[in-house]
Order: C-alpha cells, then sequence, then structure tokens
C-alpha cells in the first residue's frame, strides 16, 4: 500500500464519518449506558485532533487496552454481547473506536458500514412513523458520507451540497426496487419480520385489581389499541372492552387465581352482528379485548395459539409481545350462561371471613326486604345514585376494612373502588357476581373513521348473574357519574383533577391536527408494520390470483427485479460519453497526453483520481500541478458550473509541461 493511501485522514475526511455515525447513534443515547455516549464522544475528539495533528490520536497497546475494556464494561452492564441490547451497545463503543481508525480507505469505508448495521438496529428497538423518517434523514447522510471520503475535496461547501444531492438520487434510485421487495418478497408471520418490540413494558391493565391501580392508568397516553368498525359506529356509552374477569377477593384486591382451562362459552346471541378491526399494542399480558360475543366461538388467529375461557376471557398462549391485528364478527347483545353451574357459582360467592361487617348487614337488610336478585341490584344502584358519592382520582387512603371505609367513610373513589364495593354487596347479599376490568369508550377519530383507545380509557365494571338474563353487565360508577360512560373519563371528572396531556390538546384548530397525524401512525402501523403474509396474501390476489401463491411471488420478484435493474443501468450507462465539443473534455484529453509522453499513459478504465494519484506517485515534483488539474477537471465535470471555470483549466494545462525525466533530487 502506498504512503498516499496510509495517510491520516484529514479532518474534514474524519467529519464524515463521525456526524452520520452521531446522527445514526442520537436515539440510541436514551437506553445505553452513559458510559458508552461519553466514550464513543471522547474517541470523537481524540480523532478529530489527531486528523489535524496528522498522526495517530493513540498508540496500538493503548487502543487495544482500550478497546478490551470496552467489551468488557458492555459485557458487565449487559450481561454478554449476544442479543439487541448486548449487541447494539458493543458495536456503537467499536464505531467510537473505529474513529481513531482511518488510515486507509478501507478502515473508512468499515466504520459507515458499522454505522449501517446500527441503522438497522434501531428497528429492534422502535417502528414509529417519526423514527422511521429520522432514519431515512441518517441514511442519507450514511450515503453521503460513503460519497465523501472517496474524493479529495469533501471539505468544499459546494461539494457538501453535491455529495448530499448525489445521496439523494441514490436512494430514490433504489426506491423501486426496495417497494417491490417490500410487496413481494416473501413474508414471515408477524408484522416486521417478526421483530420484538424492544424498550420497556407498557403501562396497562394488570392481572389484579385493587384500590388505584385503574387510577394511576389515567395519567397514561399510551395508546391501548385502535378500532375499524363497518358499518354505523355504535356510540361511546355502548363500548365495553372485555378484557381480564376477576373473581377471588382477599380483603385488598380482585384477583383470578388460576385460569378455567379451555371450554365451550355458552351463550345465546340477538339482534344483528358488527364487525370490526382492531389493532392491539404490546402489553406484555396474555388476554385480547372483545366488544360482544365474537362469532365464532372460540375465534382464532392464523399466526397465534389463542383459547377462551367460559367467562368470556380471549387469551393467548403468550404474553403479546408485538402490536397485534385482528377481525371479528361478533353479537353486542348476547346472554352468557344461562344455566349457572354449581362450581361457578359457589366462585362468585366466596368472600372472606369477618371483614367489611358494616357491608354485610347492609346486604343482609336488601335481601331479607327484596323480592329477587334483580331487585338488590336495584337497592345498590340506588345508594350510589342517591346518596353523597364522588367520582375522583383522589379519594381518601383506606383502613383494613377497605369496602366499609368506602361506603360508609369517605365515599370517595374511582371506577375501581365502585365496582369492588359493588361486587362485595351482591355476593353478601347471595347475588353470584364478579368484576370486568378492560377500556370503555375512546376517541372517535372521524378523519379515519375508527376509534382511538388509551391507558386513560381503562375501566371496571362489574356483571351479576340473573335468573333468566345471565351475566349482566351492571355498571356502578355509571350510577355516580353517568358523564363517565357517555362522554369519557375527562368529562366526569372535577375541573382540578382533569389530566393534561392529549386532552389538553383539543382547540378547534389542534384537535384536527392530532387527528391528522393519528391517522397518519395508524396507517404506518397498518400497511407497513401490519404488512404481514395474511395482509399481503389478500393484496395480492386482488391485483392476480396467482400472486397469492408463493411460486407467483417469486417469480414476480425476479422479473421485476430485473426490469428495475435494467431499467436503472439504462439509465445510468447508456449517456453519451462527453465529445470533443465539450472543452473540459478537450483541456482534459490534452493534459493526459501530455503525461503520456513522459510514460504515465491513462489506462481506458481508470478514474481521474486515480490516474492523478498513480501519476503523482510516479513523479512527485508534479504532483501539485497534477493535483489541480484534476481537481478543476472534476469540478466543471460533475459539480455546478462556475463562470470562467473552464478558462482556467485550459491555461493550466497549457502550463503544465512536464519535463521526460524528474529533477536529480528526486532521481536519487
Amino acid at each position: 500500500m502506498t504512503a498516499a493511501a496510509r495517510a491520516p485522514a484529514d479532518p474534514a475526511t474524519l467529519l464524515w464519518l463521525a456526524v452520520p455515525l452521531l446522527l445514526v447513534l442520537l436515539p440510541y443515547t436514551t437506553h445505553l449506558s452513559a458510559w458508552i455516549s461519553l466514550s464513543w464522544l471522547g474517541f470523537a475528539l481524540l480523532g478529530l485532533n489527531g486528523a489535524r495533528r496528522r498522526r495517530r490520536p493513540l498508540g496500538r497497546v493503548t487502543l487495544t487496552l482500550a478497546t478490551l475494556a470496552g467489551v468488557a464494561g458492555v459485557i458487565i452492564d449487559y450481561g454478554g454481547v449476544i442479543g439487541p441490547g448486548g449487541g447494539l451497545a458493543l458495536l456503537a463503543f467499536l464505531s467510537g473506536v473505529k474513529l481513531l481508525q482511518t488510515e486507509t480507505p478501507r478502515d473508512r469505508i468499515g466504520t459507515l458500514f458499522v454505522g449501517c448495521f446500527l441503522l438497522v438496529g434501531h428497528f429492534l428497538e422502535t417502528q414509529s412513523l417519526p423514527h422511521a423518517v429520522y432514519m431515512i434523514l441518517a441514511a442519507l447522510a450514511l450515503t453521503a458520507g460513503f460519497i465523501a471520503i472517496q474524493t479529495d475535496d469533501c471539505a468544499a461547501p459546494d461539494r457538501i451540497k453535491a455529495h448530499c444531492i448525489l445521496a439523494g438520487r441514490l436512494l430514490l434510485q433504489a426506491l423501486p426496487l426496495a417497494l417491490l421487495l417490500f410487496l413481494l418478497f416473501p413474508r414471515l408471520q408477524g408484522p416486521l419480520w417478526n421483530l420484538p418490540q424492544q424498550g420497556t413494558a407498557r403501562t396497562g391493565l394488570s392481572d389484579s385489581m385493587s384500590p388505584g391501580d385503574i387510577s394511576r392508568l389515567l395519567e397514561s397516553d399510551e395508546l391501548a389499541f385502535r378500532a375499524e368498525f363497518a358499518g354505523a359506529q355504535p356510540d361511546s356509552s355502548q363500548l365495553y372492552w372485555r378484557g381480564p374477569v376477576f373473581w377471588e377477593y382477599d380483603g385488598r384486591a380482585w384477583r383470578s387465581i388460576g385460569l378455567p382451562p379451555p371450554a365451550p362459552v355458552r351463550a345465546e346471541t340477538f339482534g344483528q352482528p358488527v364487525r370490526y378491526s382492531l389493532t392491539m399494542e404490546a402489553h406484555r399480558q396474555q388476554w385480547l379485548f372483545l366488544f360482544g360475543l365474537p362469532e365464532p366461538l372460540p375465534p382464532s388467529l392464523p399466526d397465534r395459539r389463542t383459547f377462551m375461557t367460559p367467562d368470556l376471557q380471549w387469551l393467548t398462549r403468550e404474553p403479546v409481545g408485538q402490536r397485534l391485528r385482528y377481525e371479528l364478527t361478533a353479537y353486542p347483545d348476547y346472554r352468557l350462561d344461562p344455566v349457572l353451574d354449581e362450581v361457578s357459582r359457589r366462585r362468585a360467592l366466596d368472600l372472606p371471613e369477618a371483614i367489611n361487617p358494616r357491608a354485610r348487614a347492609l346486604a343482609a337488610r336488601w335481601r331479607a326486604g327484596a323480592g329477587s336478585d334483580a331487585a338488590i341490584v336495584e337497592e345498590a344502584l340506588r345508594l350510589f345514585r342517591q346518596e353523597r358519592f364522588f367520582y375522583t382520582l383522589r379519594p381518601p387512603a383506606l383502613g383494613t376494612a377497605q369496602v366499609d371505609d368506602f361506603l360508609f367513610e369517605t365515599r370517595r373513589g374511582f371506577c375501581e373502588h365502585y365496582a369492588g364495593s359493588f361486587v362485595f354487596l351482591m355476593r353478601a347479599a347471595g347475588v353470584p357476581a364478579r368484576v370486568v376490568t378492560g377500556y370503555q369508550g375512546g376517541e372517535y377519530n372521524q378523519l379515519g373513521n375508527y376509534w382511538i383507545v388509551r391507558g386513560r380509557d381503562a375501566h371496571a365494571w362489574t356483571e351479576v348473574w340473573l335468573d333468566g338474563r345471565g351475566w349482566t353487565r351492571v355498571d356502578p360508577t355509571a350510577a355516580v357519574a353517568p358523564s363517565r360512560v357517555e362522554r369519557g373519563v375527562e368529562a366526569a371528572l372535577p375541573a382540578g383533577e382533569r389530566p393534561g396531556g392529549v386532552i389538553a390538546l383539543d382547540g378547534a384548530w389542534l384537535r384536527p391536527l392530532r387527528l391528522g397525524w393519528d391517522v397518519l401512525n395508524n396507517q404506518w402501523n397498518q400497511w407497513v408494520l401490519g404488512y404481514n403474509q395474511e395482509r399481503q396474501r389478500r393484496l395480492l390476489a386482488r391485483l392476480a390470483p396467482w400472486l397469492a401463491d408463493w411460486r407467483g411471488m417469486v417469480s414476480t420478484l425476479g422479473i421485476g427485479a430485473a426490469v428495475v435493474v435494467l431499467t436503472l443501468a439504462l439509465v445510468l450507462f447508456g449517456r453519451r460519453p462527453p465529445t470533443a465539443s465539450d472543452p473540459a473534455s478537450r483541456a482534459y484529453a490534452r493534459f493526459c497526453r501530455k503525461l503520456a509522453r513522459i510514460g504515465i499513459v491513462r489506462a481506458p478504465a481508470e478514474a481521474p483520481e486515480e490516474y492523478a494519484r498513480r501519476a503523482a506517485g510516479a513523479r512527485p515534483d508534479l504532483a501539485g500541478a497534477i493535483a489541480g488539474i484534476t481537481r478543476r477537471y472534476l469540478a466543471l465535470r460533475y459539480g455546478p458550473p462556475r463562470p470562467g471555470a473552464p478558462a482556467l483549466l485550459k491555461r493550466a494545462v497549457r502550463d503544465f509541461r512536464p519535463s521526460r525525466h524528474p529533477p536529480a533530487s528526486i532521481r536519487r
């Protein structure tokens, strides 16, 4: 390798390496260990200082020790280097080390290739639309870096713009082939190549309910799911999205101790079914949310094992770790368990011994004076409607007798307080009852014709079993705060307790902007992240039935790729070479003839930069003149027009009079 090729990178070249890498690494800083980010900045500053001084910033031994220390630190912090966490952290650290090793073109290209791996690694963390747009900008910077490190004047302001424009053109030329691969390449099961959504677990419903659990979710703007109905939209007050069902109470919390085995759901349906699709975010739990009674029972998903319990919980065998979309036909009106078996009855009446005596006494009076279970339900709802109960996010703390304290002392609570105390009263009065949690209502996006359900829409209600009616939904919160069900949680809370976040962005012009942005995000989720095997099959079958088969996909993909490549080849290589009428070409051809006379002949396919480098190596005494003429020629051929530039090139070539033999000092 020549001495010129081994020379340290100049500051401008190093910036073309460091800046694209910095853009790629910026989103990583939120979850990388702080010492990795600081080490990377330190390596970048050392590299720039070494480039300015034209010497290696660190010796080989010191650099090796620093690298080994970084690898050891990653192993200690992340438990290894295998997997997304440790692997990407190691790549981030090593990309900083590579900024200290940029002497050769291979080193520089390798540094940017590390950036490409880190760029792809972002999609292991998040696949949101804003992040994808940012990654396109980072990819543009990396491509411009690849172009710039192969030129001699990458620091010139006009060349920076030219490199970025050329990078944009290259990405646009790759776009048709990328779209073809995206649409036709056979999909693996699951969205985005079945990549799990890494990062912190999402907030959401849990597998138990105690006072304060659901009220804490009101502070969350986290998206739970989006739901789209075919045809007429149901009223918000009808939208009860069913999730976990709780049977057991220990005096502190409601939960289900052991799920019942999969069994047929005993139900009768009424009225007309509705069809809807639901796109659920990852929540790291096993339940799937339902509106109404699905048909058929149990529903199924093409790429996931699911089952349904007799209490109408739809569950997956594995926690939902990625975005999931499903379509269902369901009956909003149904009768669940027209006949209650004895095991379920005992379970729905079970209460801990010797707790909440005042609530038990109240329930006993209701039982003594009521003629039916339905009358007892009405007594409890009348209590909530007529007494001074308050719907609030900030209820007082409860003692060991939670239900007694709430019903007779504080009378302030959120939906979990009302649902839990209502079920306790029903069971104490001999009425089978259970707690159901999920989401209620949502925000209708008229721009996209779908419902947005967030963490703040989490809700708890109850079901009581009534003879002749089966399990019947009763929402005691609606008795205290009807606006919670009719207009949403923010309408039911006192003015001083209403949270900010998304609700605050509800002005005359802010709300359309927010909903429009949500439509874009939803389309991104549906057609990019959610473009799974089933969606691909449907889309291609709509275009041509034979495309739905994998053989048709592969054949079309091969033909389409060949057409795209041949088209680009014709565009790129079918251009006519410069003719003698081009002043820059004529001047450069004369320059090449002058060099040929002294024995330095240009090869037919030799690039001007390579020819100039070889000529300068053969005749160091002419290196300055050769580099200047080559730079002027390239600026004329590939840069923006400059007045007087052709004349300057012509004058430089005319004044270039190389002697056949180098000076005696060079020969020695």
